[in-house]
């Protein structure tokens, strides 16, 4: 078994993949950065979740230096929504390293990019029109570049981009390092690669692991404000862990919402969260603290759970490599597993592609059918409930030791709760997954101190460890919030939020 050790790429940076809890390396990583950092041009094939970011970062930062006072890096993304996904992780695998990672894209504010330019920074992750924008005006500086990354190819060529790529591949220095990265090889994106790289190295991890017969595939056909009621039925047969994928990370946080509301076990990840946020949710999935984790592709990159028996698309996937690689969570190690696919009027023509890439079928159902499958596996239900040496099966003692806690909480008097309130709610685009990073970065508290949360149109009310309450309004009060300032204030009489939603 490969180490990040053994890939050649020093000790800061394996200190700092060590530290994001990446355990070893994935496949694209062991085939693509040795040779990337011996300085060969490379052409990968990848899709999302296959680790092909980290991948190429670990590469240029493995190579350049940090204290530029111009960009040496340059990573081009098709979207504003993958730039800042990429740079943040860029910058997780930097804390070591010191590198400086500006990201630069259209809809956000040109004086704070300005800045971050003139301030001096080693990599650029942009979108291409925001970069070239930038450059015209003579903000960025493309002329020191060593390390070019073109992400997803085939999506820059789609959405008309690759014009303004070749202009930028342009302005770069003839003798620099490129990397190019694309979910499939169309002859133009190869001839793209032809005439900017020089004797390109060609990696193909396009799979994660070939769809596997013990999948049962489902799809059904369903308007878009009648998903939630078929999610409702699938997570009745059964009770079965599951994985829900959706397409945004907005999709995500107002699944995460409504099923909270509803009492269920939930837990939510995208690229929007904190690093440990995201780890520390992955875990409580993978110890059955929750039964449902609701993901966005990027944010479920790695997601290695075996005993996972249901695979819902939300949001039916684009693409057949995006679909295989989310259904692939479930019916591993030998186990069966099921996955339903939600698909909208409009969207039925993508069922054929997926049947196509994987000459498989993909059999239609009606909400009835669902109601009377069998979803969960009785294989896993046992292997959840086997003994662990005390004679309690793990899933009975996650729920007594719940049961005591929540005791201790009520009998001690460190445990209580005191409700702030905030003057923003629904109406500013809060909800709960924001709230719970709010306080957590800015109040410097971890996700154990906070309670309920209960959220209404213009307010929003957050229970927090009485111990540390006034500090937490103290670092609250006035922040921002989505760019908002936040007026928070101690609710009366240490109401609780079911109580004050309730006089609403």
């Amino acid at each position: 078994m490969t180490s990040f050790s053994e890939l050649g790429i020093g000790k800061r940076l394996c200190a700092a993949v060590a530290g994001m809890g990446w355990n070893q390396p994935t496949p694209i990583q062991v085939a693509a950065i040795p040779e990337g950092m011996s300085g060969r041009d490379m052409f990968g094939q990848a899709q999302t979740g296959t680790g092909k970011t980290g991948a190429y970062s670990l590469i240029v930062l493995g190579r350049t230096r940090p204290g530029s006072d111009v960009p040496t890096t340059i990573v081009l993304a098709p979207t504003r929504e993958l730039a800042d996904q990429v740079s943040k992780e860029m910058r997780n695998l930097s804390k070591e390293t010191r590198h400086s990672v500006a990201a630069l894209y259209g809809g956000a504010p040109y004086a704070d990019q300005i800045r971050r330019l003139e301030s001096g920074c080693d990599v650029v992750v942009g979108t291409p029109g925001r970069v070239l924008d930038l450059h015209s005006k003579g903000y960025l500086k493309l002329d020191a570049v060593k390390e070019l990354v073109i992400d997803e190819a085939d999506r820059m060529l789609d959405m008309g981009f690759m014009e303004d790529v070749e202009t930028i591949i342009s302005l770069t220095p003839a003798g620099r390092q490129t990397l190019m990265f694309s979910a499939t090889l169309s002859d133009e994106v190869r001839g793209i690669a032809e005439r900017s790289m020089r004797d390109p190295m060609e990696v193909s991890v396009s799979h994660d692991e070939p769809v596997s017969d013990l999948v049962r595939q489902y799809y059904v056909e369903v308007k878009r404000n009648g998903k939630m009621d078929v999610l409702r039925d699938i997570m009745a047969n059964g009770d079965p862990k599951m994985v829900v994928f959706c397409s945004t990370k907005k999709m995500v946080d107002d699944l995460y919402e409504g099923l909270s509301l509803e009492g269920r076990k939930v837990g939510a990840i995208h690229g929007d969260m904190p690093q440990a946020r995201r780890e520390k949710t992955i875990r409580g999935f993978k110890r059955d603290r929750m039964n449902i984790l609701v993901a966005t592709d990027v944010a479920a990159r790695g997601l290695d759970i075996d005993n996972i028996e249901c695979v819902v698309n939300y949001d039916a996937p684009l693409d057949p490599e995006t679909y295989t690689h989310r259904i692939g969570r479930a019916g591993r190690a030998g186990r069966t597993g099921v996955s339903f696919t939600f698909v909208t009027p409009k969207e039925d023509r993508r069922i054929p592609s997926y049947e196509d890439y994987m000459d498989r079928k993909v059999e239609r159902v009606t909400r009835k059918q669902v109601q009377k499958l069998e979803i969960a596996n009785p294989e896993l239900k046992a292997l959840h409930a086997e003994d662990d040496g005390d004679g309690k099966p793990r899933r009975e003692k996650v729920k007594v030791k719940a049961v005591v806690r929540k005791e201790k909480a009520a009998e001690g008097p460190g445990m209580d709760y005191t409700v702030i309130s905030l003057d923003l709610g629904k109406e500013a685009g809060l909800n709960r997954v924001a709230v719970i990073s709010h306080f957590t970065s800015k109040a410097g508290i971890g996700e154990e101190s906070i309670g309920r949360i209960g959220m209404a149109s213009a307010s929003s009310f957050v229970e927090v460890d009485s111990t540390v309450a006034a500090e937490v309004l103290k670092r609250i009060n006035g922040s921002k919030i989505n760019g908002r300032k936040v007026r928070a204030t101690f609710a009366p009489e240490k109401t609780r939020c079911r109580d004050k939603l309730a006089k609403r």
